[in-house]
């Protein structure tokens, strides 16, 4: 089973002072409709995978991006477009546009823009909010019946794990979820989760089933599909990135076995060549 899940969006038009104030404001009506319990900091991802941990402030009832926004802006010009699309949790994907209304060559991102982990010791907030918790913040009053899974881990260092697909695995129904990950952020977690590729929006719903005899994780229902359109095959190699502990939310990247088999016969021409 699928879900076509358009995520919400907001754009800006670059203008000078996003450029040389080292800020950008978020559209207060996206504000008022999805910022409610965003972590802080957000983490942006571009179209080539890098990421920017961005902390934001409250001014007023208006949310401004500050601290570490100058490492995009500097490549970006007056007149670009930047489109922001929140995937959830602490997550958005930027996309941005030129002045020929094409997208932007996203190269000199990695090469210049060194994105690092950044931590900081003061609070850039109205509200008290950690930096170090990976969970949405969606119900401060209830923070004692939330479930544990997915905190105190650092924004950068987001629980994943990975998945040698086997032939059941990538042809079957079904996969079991490594005991380690399963104990530590899901703690018996048993409904409906979403996956998703990166870089697209489609969003797959599966279900997640608890044996609580043998203390582990099985993803039933909604695998198939998921596993049918992109052609898993078997010695694949898929990383699940929990980007969202409620409701439960994975990244996946593959890493396809083709390739790497690609790769190692090249390597052993150039050695014996």
């Amino acid at each position: 089973m699928s879900l076509n899940f358009s995520p919400p969006k907001f754009f800006k038009i670059i203008q000078n002072h996003e450029l040389q104030n080292g800020q950008l404001w978020v559209p207060k009506k996206f504000v008022e409709k999805y910022w409610k319990g965003i972590p802080n900091p957000v983490v942006i991802t571009l179209p080539n995978g890098v990421q920017q941990p961005l902390f934001w402030v409250k001014r007023d009832h208006h949310i401004w991006l500050l601290k570490n926004w100058d490492k995009i802006a500097k490549f970006l010009k007056i007149g670009y477009l930047a489109l922001f699309k929140y995937m959830g949790g602490s997550c958005f994907q930027l996309n941005i546009f030129g002045l020929n209304s094409l997208e932007i060559d996203y190269s000199n991102f990695i090469d210049q823009a060194q994105f690092v982990q950044v931590t900081d010791e003061h609070d850039t907030t109205e509200q008290n909010i950690s930096r170090n918790k990976f969970v949405d913040e969606t119900d401060i009053s209830s923070t004692s019946q939330r479930r544990k899974r997915g905190t105190n881990r650092g924004v950068t260092n987001i629980p994943s794990f990975e998945l040698t697909l086997t032939r059941t695995y990538a042809k079957g129904y079904l996969f079991r979820i490594p005991c380690d990950f399963s104990r530590r952020y899901m703690e018996g977690f048993e409904g409906i989760a979403r996956i998703r590729m990166v870089g697209e929006d489609r969003t797959w719903k599966v279900e997640v089933k608890y044996d609580p005899e043998r203390d582990y994780s099985v993803v039933k229902s909604g695998w198939k599909p998921f596993s049918k359109e992109y052609n898993l095959q078997i010695g694949d190699v898929c990383k699940f990135k929990m980007t969202r502990s409620e409701p439960l939310c994975f990244t996946i990247t593959i890493k396809r076995a083709s390739e790497e088999r690609s790769r190692k016969k090249l390597f052993m021409f150039f050695i014996f060549e």
